[in-house]
């Protein structure tokens, strides 16, 4: 779930299976639908046996897919060939808008967590024209901009080393962290990681964060001081792990949460005590889509009970009301956790340039 820059040359994608779909799996039987399926729907169903692949263009890991994409094919065993790109997040949209100005695009869905970049989106009027039959059974904010359907809802986090920092310096949000830089600030002096609000998932959690937060300016005058900014979770982690940071901050959960628990005891995170920001993943059909019927199976699969709990299975953070699921901490887990009014969710909007740049300057000033 890389979000910094990534090679936009040569597509790097990766698969549900190596297999290729057979005439069997093209004959198979999906799964029945719930009573709240239109009987049209079937259309749907029947139109994506003659496509059989599904292309996303995506900023989220194989990691987080893998799960999801084995339940899908479990649905519709003829759409085996199901692939995603780790891309970074501006990447994600400039190889879409780049290849579609030039004839055409193959992918069929967008998938992101940046924020700005979906309202960017919003107003170029690509977004395919669909209404997931789930929309009924989900918030208001599940379509957050027209064809954009957010799947899971990461919470961002403080991920720190258990090893450079003593016990008693275990941060549970950025006001401890603050606190605890502060009390040695020689010590702790760039040694402390956070996203750079130049990226887009690094302004969500920044704006996320002051914008949310009872005295989050504040907070950042007291702890920027103290950090580096990077443009990449995976940098991000790997500085804490190395030891090179003590901690990292602004980080999704869907990225520090499963390098924490796969860290041996190395590493650990904690949610913002004072108040976390969430931010949405989305995923959105083109209208040029090639496999326009498997690309809305797929949005409806990530919608529905069991494809939220093949969500938290790939250690992202689902939302719907009512889904069993043990893999990882829902949206509602954390509300009941922290207390509903110290969770934030971060809505997509289109942010101008203006903007972005004025709240850049501030917070490079906080920064020093």
């Amino acid at each position: 779930m890389l979000h910094g820059a990534a090679a936009i040359g040569a597509l790097a994608v990766t698969s549900s299976t190596l297999g290729g779909c057979t005439s069997t799996d093209a004959n198979a039987a999906a799964r029945p639908k719930p009573a709240y399926y239109p009987a049209a729907y079937e259309e749907i169903v029947d139109a994506s046996r003659r496509e059989k692949k599904v292309l996303i263009y995506s900023n989220t890991s194989q990691t987080n897919w893998q799960p999801i994409f084995d339940a899908f094919t479990d649905n519709y065993p003829w759409l085996t060939d199901i692939r995603a790109t780790n891309l970074g997040s501006s990447a994600v949209y400039e190889r879409y808008y780049s290849e579609a100005a030039t004839g055409g695009s193959p992918a069929d869905l967008l998938v992101s967590n940046g924020g700005p970049l979906w309202g960017d989106y919003a107003t170029r009027n690509i977004a395919a024209d669909y209404s997931s039959p789930e929309r009924s059974r989900l918030p208001s904010w599940a379509e957050m901009m027209p064809g954009i359907w957010v799947f899971s809802t990461d919470p961002v986090v403080v991920l720190y080393n258990r090893k450079t920092l003593d016990e008693s310096q275990y941060p549970d949000g950025l006001v401890s962290l603050a606190e605890i830089a502060e009390a040695k600030p020689s010590r702790f002096r760039g040694k402390i990681g956070v996203y750079d609000p130049t990226n887009a998932y690094g302004y969500s959690t920044n704006q996320g964060y002051t914008g949310s937060i009872a005295g989050g300016w504040a907070t950042f005058g007291r702890l920027l001081p103290f950090a580096r900014a990077d443009h990449s979770s995976g940098t991000l982690v790997e500085k804490v792990v190395s030891g090179e940071y003590d901690a990292s901050f602004n980080l999704s959960g869907g990225v520090a949460v499963p390098a924490a628990e796969g860290s041996g005891g190395l590493l650990g995170w904690s949610y913002c005590r004072e108040g976390t920001v969430v931010v949405p993943r989305a995923a959105s059909i083109v209208k040029t889509a090639p496999h326009v019927n498997a690309a809305r199976l797929f949005v409806d699969f990530l919608l529905s009970a069991e494809g939220q709990g093949a969500v938290a299975k790939g250690g992202l953070t689902p939302y719907r009301e009512g889904v069993e699921q043990d893999d990882q901490d829902s949206l509602q887990d954390v509300q009941r956790k922290l207390g509903p009014d110290r969770v934030h969710l971060y809505h997509y909007t289109e942010v101008p340039e203006q903007t972005q740049a004025a709240y850049v300057a501030r917070w490079e000033k906080a920064i020093g």
